[in-house]
């Protein structure tokens, strides 16, 4: 194996605390910057019925993707990683941007560099060149990078199998920020070497139409489920007056 990628194993130690300002976050971070809200309340529900499914069935690595771009599953990463990071503290989670068209974990994370997950599979760098440690959690973040002429080919590559499989080893919780199914192929390669896919769906802004060729672009990835992203509160009546006490 690649002595980049086999490095791995020193993932923890080596991850930069510095990382991620919280003045920089993004607002729509709310597991960071509204914890009570209702939204990052949704973002914990969704983390704990992760949770159950994995009492049925072992999962570490989990994808986000959406049909089309601006439907929100950067966020939904963010936010369900951190979830994930508060409600255990004592275990080994990392966030990975590997939306190499277009990235953005980083912009919303706060976290400065331009060293990602492109450069470590091209391998001018190492796994402790590019990995962060979110401010104040043990959330390790490895940013997309920059933006290869190639990204499809980039992921596709036996490097990128064998930095999943270390990541895999070495990580409790890993969450993946994928590329929108529909513009690219990206997403249905990397989806078949996830344990769950999750497909992000932007309220009264998406159709069903393109939901549905996206599952089928999948073709046959651990789809789990989709989160409804976008929804107004007066949609969810009981939620709405249960905040309000």
């Amino acid at each position: 194996m690649d002595q980049t990628i086999e490095r791995a194993g020193n993932f923890l130690p080596r991850v930069d605390e510095s990382a991620g300002n919280p003045n920089a976050v993004d607002r729509r971070v709310v597991s960071l910057t509204a914890p009570a809200s209702a939204a990052a309340e949704q973002y914990r529900s969704l983390y704990y019925r992760l949770e159950r499914l994995r009492e049925v069935k072992p999962m570490r690595i989990i994808a986000l993707t959406s049909a089309m771009p601006g439907e929100g599953k950067t966020v939904t990463a963010v936010n369900l990683a951190l979830a994930a990071a508060r409600a255990n503290p004592e275990r080994r989670i990392l966030l990975i941007d590997a939306d190499l068209r277009r990235s953005q974990v980083g912009t919303v994370l706060g976290i400065r560099g331009k060293s990602g997950l492109a450069e470590l599979l091209a391998g001018e760098c190492e796994v402790r060149d590019v990995i962060r440690r979110f401010h104040g959690t043990r959330l390790a973040v490895i940013p997309a990078g920059s933006t290869p002429e190639e990204p499809t080919q980039v992921l596709a590559s036996a490097r990128m199998k064998q930095f999943l499989q270390a990541v895999r080893e070495n990580f409790e919780e890993v969450y993946i920020d994928l590329p929108p199914t529909l513009p690219f192929a990206d997403a249905a390669i990397l989806g078949h070497q996830m344990d769950g896919v999750i497909m992000v769906v932007r309220a009264n802004v998406t159709p069903m139409q393109a939901v549905n060729q996206a599952v089928e672009q999948l073709g046959g990835a651990p789809i789990l489920g989709s989160v409804l992203n976008g929804a107004e509160v007066n949609s969810t009546p009981y939620l709405k007056n249960y905040m309000k006490k």
